[in-house]
């Protein structure tokens, strides 16, 4: 079975027809990939790919997702997180959760959204 991917969609960095939106704009979108890769040692999960695109460039694609607000997590295509950055540990649980549903052991049973991240300051 092909492994988990967990897409982070930001708003900083080089975006559409070379556009680059600097840090200071959405200082949660870093923050967010940092909080990701993090998780991603905590859940300790096999086969895992991080990817990080730019929300602009691909707006559609983040929009189908739910993806109204960078930055945007979406785990194998469905929204986690959108607009804040997600608490690693609750994210991690996830997706310990998700490769076990997976695998056949057992169904998810953490809810996404905003039960599952911080609130911005």
């Amino acid at each position: 079975m092909d492994g988990l991917e967990i897409v982070v969609y930001r708003i900083t960095g080089p975006q559409l027809l070379g556009l680059r939106i600097p840090e200071r704009v959405c200082p949660e979108c870093d923050l967010t990939v940092a909080a990701v890769r993090a998780a991603v040692r905590i859940a300790g999960v096999s086969d895992v790919r991080v990817r990080v695109k730019p929300w602009l460039t691909v707006l559609g694609e983040a929009l189908r997702r739910g993806g109204w607000h960078p930055p945007v997590v979406t785990v194998d295509g469905i929204r986690f997180s959108q607009g804040v950055v997600p608490d690693p540990a609750i994210l991690a649980a996830h997706l310990s959760a998700v490769a076990e549903a997976r695998d056949g052991k057992q169904h998810p049973s953490l809810p996404a959204g905003r039960d599952a991240t911080l609130p911005l300051r």
